[in-house]
């Protein structure tokens, strides 16, 4: 850790005050900070750089100081914008608009310059700094390696000076690359020991006359956006300026307690002010500050002293509340870590009973997720485009899920595990189907002859209203249940028999496949979906397949590329097989488009498991998926989402935001029943009273 230097902490300190002072719009203060207040903070950034680890680990560690908080203070920006919005306006109608622009802001990292074209992009505002600093010290870092490195720092300065007045690039990179004069000189007062022997009263006399001049009649020194309107005169002015700011502050070191105490605080805190500042002159407004100087007739110098101090108080608050939340997080992260480390030792010590790890469980789990979020939208008015993807992947990648993880092909064992997983599941969202409609009524219909029609319908397991079994009402989404329940168990069946007739696999499953597929298109809709079930035993097989060669174990070439290829040539075609109404276009080659389609979720499952926060997140959702099928079933059949949800809500409605109001809704019951199960099972775990 770099030991810290007092009177650099207290110039900081002034610095970030001069800073925010500069943010006042008064044309007084800005000629006198705007001389120095930036400069002077990429000038001690110079004196701090070293050079002792490797430029890679050097990289790393500024990206973490001054990436991470600029990426956090961005999210900061357009959930307080938005938010700031919302109260002040009283709707959500921009709410997106809002995000959508405060996005992109951030992604350019503009700290003035705006464009109309050829979309809007707002400045993102002080926080260029944190972006303009990581590129000013690499590039030092990298040139001070090399002799005449002084040279490249000076050459990428005057380019990016001259590029910043024809195209402003993001990033705030020109920005960067002018300010690494600075650092240059930061790193060169370091070298020589500039500020370890007493200032010269030559130095300090010539440093005043240049700077004074230079607030009386310059002022123009604008590094977010390359502009020295005197040019290099206005870089003299702006490192005599620092270096008397420094001097001065040596000076407070010394001769003063409270003041440099005061001074010191705010300078090792810099960082975070800034921070706030950004989030505080986007959200909070002091109109009614200056409103209270008019009625007390206050001057302006007075009202702007008040903010200042409303400002700093406020940040003060700040900075002792992320310190305390960082403490707290610090210590829960260290319980965390034992315990993990703890529960590696316990699994370092326990028998491995199983070939697959963790996060293979994981992102399959993290596939059903995607999918089952895929039927939820597939079932929403969505364009043309986006429904034929969908439907080209979402149910048979169920199928090829289903299919990895048959184990062995015990016919008894399988049935039972079936029933429990499957069966029951769907006949409670049957039996809860039977009593909504029974509650709701309808007229002409006696209360029990609507529940018998219900669990009839239950038995039929009927996809859609067959043309041969007419008496039997569609079940809705959970079709999928009792045809995922026959697959299964049939496919487990074949396999068995297959053991001693060898010629039952693959041509057997291809052969009831073709059976299926006829009855299906040309003798009806059967009960159970027997129909899809026996073409859906192609889709069992071929995860059962891919368990056996350890499939997923190979070249991405093989899992993601080729199956890529295969799944976009068939979309672009506009063919999608949608099982519930039996429409396989090009008849086998829907269903290898299927295949191809599920193969590239899958694969880009295991990509996003490197993600922790997507992992939890998905996997969970798949671990569920049987829950939101049931949740997404009633509510499709029973509840009006526009009568009860869309029609309260301030803004148009459209595809993406029904998803993700209906989305919300679903996950968040799925929730409540999860924490209501795991109550439930920790309530009978735990020991009986004893008298």
């Amino acid at each position: 850790m770099k030991e810290r230097v007092r009177y650099f902490d207290i110039a900081k300190g002034v610095a970030i005050f001069c800073i925010i002072a500069g943010h006042m719009r008064n044309t007084i203060i800005n000629n006198f900070v705007f001389t120095f207040h930036v400069p002077i903070f990429f000038l001690i950034s110079g004196y701090f750089l070293k050079s002792n680890r490797p430029f890679k680990e050097f990289v790393t560690k500024k990206y973490n100081q001054l990436i991470r908080p600029y990426i956090i203070t961005c999210i900061c920006v357009i959930v307080g914008v938005s938010l700031s919005n919302i109260i002040r306006t009283h709707s959500l109608e921009h709410l997106v608009q809002d995000v959508k622009t405060w996005f992109i802001a951030s992604l350019y990292g503009s700290g003035t310059i705006e464009y109309s074209s050829p979309f809007y992009m707002k400045q993102i505002g002080a926080i260029w700094f944190l972006l303009a600093s990581f590129t000013a010290v690499v590039i030092v870092r990298y040139f001070i390696e090399y002799k005449q490195g002084w040279l490249g720092v000076v050459v990428l300065a005057y380019v990016g000076y001259k590029t910043g007045q024809m195209v402003w690039l993001p990033l705030s990179i020109q920005a960067g690359m002018t300010a690494a004069v600075f650092v240059y000189l930061g790193w060169l007062s370091n070298k020589y020991k500039l500020f370890e022997h007493p200032a010269p009263h030559m130095w300090i006399s010539g440093a005043a006359i240049i700077w004074l001049f230079g607030i009386l009649f310059c002022g123009k020194l604008y590094v977010v956006r390359n502009h020295f309107e005197n040019g290099l005169f206005d870089i003299v002015v702006a490192v005599a300026g620092s270096y008397l700011v420094i001097v001065i502050c040596q000076i407070i070191d010394k001769q003063t307690k409270y003041l440099a105490n005061l001074l010191e605080f705010y300078g090792k805190n810099t960082l975070t002010i800034l921070c706030m500042h950004e989030v505080e002159i986007l959200t909070i407004s002091w109109k009614w500050v200056w409103q209270i100087g008019e009625k007390l007739q206050l001057q302006t110098y007075q009202v702007i002293w008040i903010i200042l101090i409303l400002k700093m108080l406020l940040f003060t608050v700040g900075i002792y509340i992320i310190q305390f939340l960082k403490k707290v997080y610090t210590r829960i992260k260290g319980k965390i870590q034992k315990k993990y480390e703890l529960c590696e030792k316990r699994k370092s010590t326990a028998v491995i009973t199983s070939s697959m790890s963790e996060s293979r469980i994981e992102y399959w789990d993290m596939a059903k997720g995607i999918a089952i979020m895929a039927m939820i939208l597939g079932h929403i008015q969505i364009p043309g485009y986006l429904r034929i993807i969908i439907f080209s992947f979402h149910m048979p990648l169920f199928m090829i899920v289903n299919g990895y993880f048959i184990k062995n092909y015990n016919v008894k064992r399988t049935l039972m595990r079936s029933m429990r997983t499957l069966l029951v599941p769907y006949a409670i969202v049957c039996l809860l189907s039977a009593g909504i409609y029974t509650y709701i009524g309808s007229e002409g219909i006696s209360t029990r002859e609507m529940f018998l029609q219900k669990i009839k319908a239950m038995v039929g397991g009927m996809s859609k209203i067959s043309t041969r079994f007419l008496t039997f009402d569609s079940v809705w989404v959970v079709w999928f249940v009792c045809c995922l329940f026959l697959a299964r168990n049939i496919y487990v069946m074949l396999m068995k028999l297959s053991e001693r007739y060898r010629i039952i696999c693959p041509w057997g499953i291809l052969s009831l496949a073709f059976l299926g597929y006829l009855m299906g298109k040309y003798y009806a809709f059967m009960p159970w979906s027997l129909d899809v079930a026996l073409i859906a035993l192609i889709f069992v097989g071929v995860g059962n397949w891919m368990r056996k060669v350890a499939f997923w174990e190979k070249s991405y070439c093989y899992t993601l590329v080729i199956p890529a290829v295969i799944w976009i040539y068939f979309l672009r075609m506009g063919i999608s097989i949608e099982l519930a109404t039996r429409s396989y276009p090009l008849g086998i080659f829907s269903v290898i488009e299927a295949i191809a389609g599920s193969m590239v979720i899958i694969s880009l499952a295991k990509l996003l498991n490197k993600s922790k926060i997507i992992t939890i997140i998905l996997s969970w959702i798949g671990r569920n998926s049987m829950i939101i099928l049931g949740i997404h079933c009633l509510e499709l059949m029973y509840f009006n989402w526009e009568k009860y949800i869309f029609g309260y809500m301030p803004f148009t409605m459209n595809w993406f935001r029904v998803f993700i109001i209906k989305s919300i809704c679903i996950l968040s019951l799925t929730g409540v029943i999860v924490l209501v199960k795991k109550m439930k099972n920790f309530c009978i775990t735990l020991p009986a009273d004893r008298n």
